[in-house]
């Protein structure tokens, strides 16, 4: 027994600073495995029996721990996947809006000054432009695009005037203007009778 009572402590020792399982448990072992007996535990003695004992504790508290950790990750993954799907719609939602916006605002800044004011959307690159948090762009820089591409195709410039043809009263029907000769001689011959 004096041998047995002096290797004791020494074994819990070792036990306790060479297993690697109390640090890192076993992931495949089954929840119930820290209940199962241990080979050669019945050698150990009170003391051994009770360092194996604190193990399967630490073992069964780490199991725990991991476990729920896993659960709560488990639980937060489709909510990350649902967070970056609602990210990447409302990016591309930005994106078709903030498009919107530098078309209306280059299409109000071209009017007048080109003869049709579309023309700005299809020679000036939109992606030059930032347009802010609320919305607004910079009508300096989108007034200087529109001058230089005026400078460079001067041919899209507004004439001075209407870009629609004036009415001529004298064509078409119910007009007033000019008489054919015909009309001249029904309108007199009308008069006769």
């Amino acid at each position: 027994m004096s041998d047995n009572a002096t290797e004791t402590p020494d074994l819990v020792a070792a036990l306790d600073a060479t297993d690697p399982t109390v640090d890192e448990p076993d992931e495949q072992a089954p929840a119930d495995a820290t209940d199962e007996p241990v080979e050669g535990e019945d050698a150990l003695g009170d003391a051994g029996k009770k360092a194996l004992d604190r193990m399967k504790e630490r073992l069964k508290a780490e199991r725990t721990k991991r476990l729920a950790a896993e659960e709560k990750l488990n639980e937060h993954a489709p909510t990350d996947d649902a967070e970056r799907i609602t990210r990447e719609a409302e990016t591309k939602a930005m994106a078709k809006a903030n498009q919107r916006i530098l078309s209306a605002e280059v299409r109000a800044a071209a009017a007048g000054k080109l003869s049709d004011p579309s023309d700005a959307l299809t020679f000036i690159d939109l992606s030059q432009f930032d347009v802010d948090d609320d919305g607004s762009v910079d009508e300096a820089e989108i007034a200087d695009a529109i001058a230089d591409l005026l400078r460079k195709k001067p041919y899209l410039a507004a004439q001075g005037g209407p870009s629609t043809p004036k009415p001529d009263p004298s064509q078409g029907e119910g007009s007033r203007g000019t008489a054919s000769t015909a009309e001249r001689f029904a309108s007199q011959l009308n008069g006769l009778l």
